[in-house]
């Protein structure tokens, strides 16, 4: 586990420079945009993130889960690799071709008032779509190689800095937002191409046109296990998703509200940034302990990573809150109600982070068709009630659903676990981290204001830190926190 501990620690801290950078883009970007346009934005990234999950037929997890199973010099590592680009690119054609011939009516799903805005950029969306899944596919390669690091750095950072830049363009008046649509299209090739070079630096990295190399029972059984991925992938995607894909049709405000709807998911994002990269550093250890039928050993990664993750997700949680009036003293008027959006939404991340790695693991276990069932039927029940509580309640309804939902997702999924393979991402001092987060809620809440948002929020976030750290020390919830900083201590070096 202190591998994958080290692994996290590097990988965080290249996600959280990227969450600074996204931090800036959300204060940014309202600022140099028009509600419609920012909602416009943000409903092109959550259609483009849900498409190409689609578009990639459940193969960018066959190439996370499989790549292992094969040395470096094997050539089914290339095949499998292979295959997968070439499924997404004939599945990339046949998507542009049908979404193009369902442009009109698409397009009046959504409210009058938005419809030419919508229609105008429509064309552009494919080319998110195969941006993304080709990014996708090499981050999984990447995970699957324990180079989890350098792809967060592609993903996280210079993704960001890229729209940054063109941000700064649009301040400094070089561009208009016409042409701030078609670099924040295109600025997705820039970390596809990082990604492309890191990848070609990880032994056993290629192509091949030998795709006979794999057996027809091996092609059935991939094939079986990337549909129903697939199937398991669209909709648990569709379940983080599909409220703010539903809030522009169904508001009343449409794009406008859309786009404080948006703000609040990309807030809550951050909390959530410290689970994706601890993930990424223990899914592949704990996918060769799963191999090797090392119970003893999953067991053991699954309870601590659960516990770290916890652990993050309550500094996260404490952080982001006491932080909130902050926020919305620097968003232009308006956007008032991303504080409550984003407090009811944090809600149900915490609620993802207790449970920790069950998603992972069911996904890689013989159960895999057990997530894709529960979130199929649940992904039903949130349709039907964002139809219902959106035009009613607008986004405090779309929030409430999408945290209750979350939150019966993941007990089920604790239960399941426990059921089949007696785990559970408890131990038995993992109910020491809510005191300790209770303690720096408090330090971080009663602290004076002082003299305006943005040194406030930064001395306030010190603050939390520091409070909850020094807390965690004296009691100590997590065996492998303790063995880290103890290690950082002796060695004078983070990792």
């Amino acid at each position: 586990m202190g591998i994958v501990f080290r692994q996290s620690v590097k990988t965080s801290i290249v996600t959280f420079t990227g969450a600074g950078l996204g931090a800036l883009i959300v204060l940014v970007s309202p600022m140099l945009m028009e509600k419609t346009e920012y909602g416009l934005i943000s409903n092109i990234t959550y259609l483009a993130a849900t498409i190409q999950l689609f578009v990639m037929v459940g193969t960018h997890l066959l190439v996370a889960v499989y790549t292992q199973r094969y040395g470096h010099e094997d050539e089914l590592r290339k095949a499998l690799l292979t295959l997968s680009i070439l499924v997404t690119v004939v599945s990339s054609i046949l998507f542009s071709i049908v979404f193009m011939l369902l442009k009109t009516p698409i397009v009046n799903m959504y409210n009058t008032a938005d419809q030419a805005l919508i229609s105008e950029y429509y064309h552009y969306i494919p080319f998110v779509v195969l941006f993304m899944a080709f990014a996708t596919i090499l981050d999984h390669y990447m995970s699957a190689n324990f180079k989890v690091a350098q792809s967060a750095f592609a993903r996280e950072i210079i993704l960001r800095l890229a729209n940054l830049s063109l941000l700064g363009l649009i301040y400094a008046g070089y561009i208009g937002f016409s042409q701030y649509i078609v670099g924040n299209v295109f600025m997705y090739i820039i970390p596809l191409v990082l990604l492309v070079i890191f990848a070609s630096r990880v032994k056993g990295f290629g192509l091949t046109g030998n795709l006979k190399i794999f057996t027809r029972a091996e092609y059935k059984d991939m094939l079986h296990f990337s549909w129903y991925h697939l199937l398991m992938g669209s909709t648990l995607a569709l379940l983080g998703y599909i409220d703010t894909l539903m809030i522009a049709p169904l508001e009343s405000n449409g794009l406008g509200a859309a786009a404080i709807y948006a703000i609040a998911v990309v807030i809550t994002s951050f909390m959530f940034m410290p689970y994706r990269a601890m993930a990424s550093a223990s899914v592949p250890t704990l996918n060769q302990a799963y191999i090797d039928k090392d119970m003893s050993k999953v067991r053991d990664l699954f309870a601590r990573a659960g516990v770290n993750i916890f652990i993050a997700g309550i500094c996260m949680f404490v952080i982001i809150a006491v932080n909130l009036d902050n926020l919305v003293a620097i968003l232009p008027a308006g956007y008032e109600p991303v504080k409550y959006i984003v407090l009811i939404l944090m809600l149900g991340k915490l609620a993802d982070m207790a449970t920790g790695l069950n998603n992972e693991l069911i996904s890689i276990s013989r159960y895999y068709k057990f997530n894709f069932r529960v979130s199929a039927l649940l992904l039903a029940v949130v349709v039907g009630l964002d139809l219902y509580f959106i035009p009613k309640y607008g986004i405090y309804g779309a929030a409430w659903v999408a945290t209750g939902t979350l939150t019966i997702f993941n007990i089920v999924k604790m239960l399941f676990l426990y059921n089949k393979m007696k785990l559970k991402p408890f131990t038995s001092k993992t109910w020491l981290i809510p005191i300790a987060g209770a303690v720096a809620l408090c330090a971080g809440y009663f602290w004076p204001y002082l003299i305006n948002p943005y040194i406030d929020a930064a001395v306030r976030a010190s603050v939390v830190l520091i409070t909850y750290v020094v807390a965690l020390l004296l009691l100590k919830p997590s065996e492998d926190l303790n063995n880290y900083l103890a290690a950082v201590k002796k060695d004078k070096k983070l990792f």
